[in-house]
């Protein structure tokens, strides 16, 4: 009987090697790859863009199932997994705390004077009055997070905390914890006059490619902010700048572009009331321990019945 080979594209604690060597599975680390062994792999531990492919392009492989390191997928080679049949699981919920907090900073990073106060410390200026006329409170202003997955819900539950007003855009139109409101992603443009703050965080599809655009920020009332924690390609960023150079965005941030890493001659770089973060919303200390974590629960039932029950993908969906 073959063994199942597991190609660890992203770092498997050295305890779990162990563990797993122990079960008769075969664990080779993506730098020891050699070419004779891409027909062998059936399961990778994390994704590599340039073995990735090779795999997939080897007449006969084995490769049944992909786990990701992060939640969107949209890097994937969606439609060749498809056909070759190959389950992806993803890191859904992993990020969520970290996102959340990172999204909950540039709110405070705006409106309670932090913005206002770095430029006056290097004039060693004590503006108590100006700096302090420029502060927002947040009890009962209105967020709008578009995205109600975990990493959305938990931005609402933080922001709930702080009595802000929470308004969630999903697909479905269902009820989610910690949303004072739902719309669709047919039926949000009502409430956007009414959003203090914008947050996106929804996966990358043909439906959210380039969704936040001159129509969608030209909606939106004088003096709100827009924050994008999902992915770069979902905004418009000629439109985005334009809006923030004429000041209708009071400010914005985004922890990803449409092209990464950012070029150093990108004009986002010197955009007034732009924070850009370089995608580390989502950094976790520990992230291959609780990778695996979500890995080992998969890994019974699919060794058993090929079945993946955590965090498993559709991908005709995109997430």
């Amino acid at each position: 009987m073959d063994l199942t080979v597991i190609l660890a594209a992203e770092s498997i604690p050295e305890q779990h090697i162990k563990a797993l060597t122990k079960q008769g599975l075969t664990i080779i680390n993506h730098a020891d790859l050699k070419r004779s062994q891409l027909d062998k792999i059936e399961i990778m531990f994390g994704w590599n863009k340039e073995i990735g492919p090779q795999i997939l392009a080897t007449p006969g492989n084995q490769l049944k199932w992909i786990q990701t390191a992060s939640s969107g997928i949209d890097y994937l080679p969606l439609s060749t997994l498809a056909k070759q049949g190959v389950r992806v699981s993803n890191a859904r919920g992993m990020h969520a705390k970290p996102i959340a907090q990172t999204a909950l900073s540039y709110i405070l990073y705006f409106t309670r004077g932090i913005y206002q106060s770095l430029p006056a410390q290097t004039t060693h200026q004590w503006d108590h009055h100006a700096i302090g006329e420029q502060t927002m409170n947040l009890e009962h202003r209105t967020l709008l997070i578009f995205g109600t997955g975990q990493i959305g819900e938990e931005i609402a539950k933080y922001a709930h905390v702080m009595d802000m007003h929470t308004i969630g855009v999903n697909r479905h139109g269902k009820p989610v914890a910690n949303f004072d409101q739902i719309l669709t992603d047919t039926d949000y443009q009502q409430v956007l006059p009414q959003a203090d703050f914008v947050v996106n965080v929804m996966p990358l599809t043909s439906v959210t490619n380039r969704f936040f655009d001159t129509t969608f920020f030209s909606q939106l009332h004088r003096g709100a902010y827009f924050f994008n924690l999902g992915r770069g390609a979902s905004v418009d960023e000629a439109a985005l700048m334009h809006y923030l150079q004429t000041k209708h965005l009071a400010g914005a941030a985004i922890d990803v572009a449409q092209n990464e890493p950012l070029a150093s001659d990108s004009p986002l770089w010197t955009t007034p009331n732009l924070i850009i973060t370089p995608h580390v919303s989502g950094y976790i200390a520990d992230i291959h321990e609780r990778l695996f974590k979500i890995f080992e629960q998969n890994l019974p039932g699919y060794l058993d019945k090929g079945e993946l029950t955590v965090n498993s993908v559709d991908l005709s969906a995109g997430y």
